[in-house]
């Protein structure tokens, strides 16, 4: 179908005139690298246990309680109780032990408002899970990661899959993430540190080291790498964000530089700092005396 003459005169005019609408914030240092926006693939590479899924756990807790959006999640590797119990200590500033079983099932449904969670106990086709994202009234989904499908795995369904996640994209403005991992290669010992205090630890994969190819780079739209020291005495505490690509960065975002990633201090669990600045701190429930809790 040929695009009608015309449609496109507001959008110039827009950017002209510099009215082009940003992406979505959360209130901290990120929001200048990365936006959430409707309707874009987004693919997030990272080794595994560096705190992939957790990272953006945080970021769409963020999202849902600074912009009221509402997420739906697939995960392959995690049980909705670990997702939900992270979630209720980020959003509590708590930990969760500390919480009376009253404060745990008031956050539990307060949370449940913008998080669905699609059931693990089976294998999904990329278009049965797709279709499931589409029933929902979710802005945005996580596929964790994509390898858990039941799926072909060549060079030909890798963009099958990906056309298949742009069109879902386009066809219904939720965003997408898809968690992906680095091809072995880029965990061997030639991708270490060898200097420094960092030296024997592990580098950031290059986005070039996305497993199952530079396709997964091509078709989307952002490309985030997150990684960690995971056996370093400090830096273990540190989640490590690399902005790979932005495809539209007229309406927010930019690149990092690949050697200066974006610092997020684990902060005991209880929601990430950038800076020192805790974006959940303005959304937290006020808690109620201590007789009444415990």
């Amino acid at each position: 179908m040929i695009i009608k003459n015309g449609t496109s005169i507001n959008y110039l005019l827009d950017y002209k005139n510099g009215k082009i609408k940003q992406g979505l914030s959360i209130g901290c240092e990120l929001d200048k690298f990365l936006r959430f926006k409707f309707g874009e693939m987004c693919v997030v590479l990272g080794h595994d246990n560096v705190g992939k899924s957790y990272f953006f756990t945080w970021y769409f807790l963020c999202l849902a309680l600074s912009n009221d959006l509402k997420f739906c999640l697939w995960s392959g590797e995690n049980q909705k109780g670990q997702i939900m119990r992270d979630l209720i200590q980020m959003y509590s500033g708590i930990p969760f032990r500390q919480l009376s079983e009253h404060e745990i099932h008031c956050h539990y449904a307060f949370l449940e408002q913008f998080f669905t969670f699609v059931n693990n106990e089976k294998m999904y086709k990329p278009e049965d899970l797709i279709k499931i994202f589409e029933d929902s009234d979710a802005d945005g989904c996580l596929i964790d990661p994509f390898t858990g499908l039941d799926r072909d795995m060549s060079w030909e369904a890798n963009y099958r899959f990906l056309n298949d996640c742009r069109l879902f994209c386009n066809s219904t403005k939720k965003a997408l993430y898809i968690n992906t991992h680095p091809i072995s290669q880029a965990g061997r010992s030639g991708a270490v540190y060898t200097e420094g205090d960092w030296k024997g630890h592990l580098k950031m994969p290059m986005k070039s080291e996305v497993e199952s190819g530079k396709a997964f780079v091509n078709r989307t739209d952002n490309f985030f790498t997150v990684h960690r020291l995971t056996s370093h005495p400090t830096m273990r505490f540190y989640t490590m964000v690399s902005v790979e690509k932005i495809k539209d960065v007229e309406t927010g975002g930019k690149i990092t530089n690949h050697e200066e990633p974006l610092l997020f201090d684990f902060n005991r669990g209880l929601g990430f700092l950038i800076s020192g600045k805790d974006p959940l701190q303005t959304y937290r429930p006020k808690r109620k005396t201590t007789n009444q809790i415990f």
